[in-house]
């Protein structure tokens, strides 16, 4: 005796069907990232070989360059980083 148990036809809807439907009546979105059709939209933007790391990733449109004395200015200044409790005072250069 089988036991598998086998889908009932009348509770299967064909993917080529869904996917034909879902393009004409249905709300479509775009990735992001590659601009790939979606018909669910993900709280990341990206579709879901994007998210994955299965396409490469664009960089974003605008890139602020710093020079690299500048990088880490504001930062390294900071008194509130300087002056953790518990621990000795840093060593200041002059």
């Amino acid at each position: 005796m089988d036991k598998r148990i086998l889908p009932k036809k009348r509770m299967l809807i064909p993917s080529a069907f869904l996917v034909r439907a879902l393009s004409q009546r249905g709300r479509s979105y775009h990735c992001e990232n590659c601009g790939e059709r979606m018909f669910v939209r993900y709280e990341s933007g990206l579709c879901p070989l994007c998210y994955n790391g299965r396409r490469e990733l664009a960089l974003p449109e605008t890139i602020v360059e710093v020079a690299p004395g500048r990088a880490l200015a504001g930062v390294l200044d900071d008194p509130a980083i300087e002056d953790v409790p518990g621990l000795p005072a840093p060593q200041r250069a002059g």
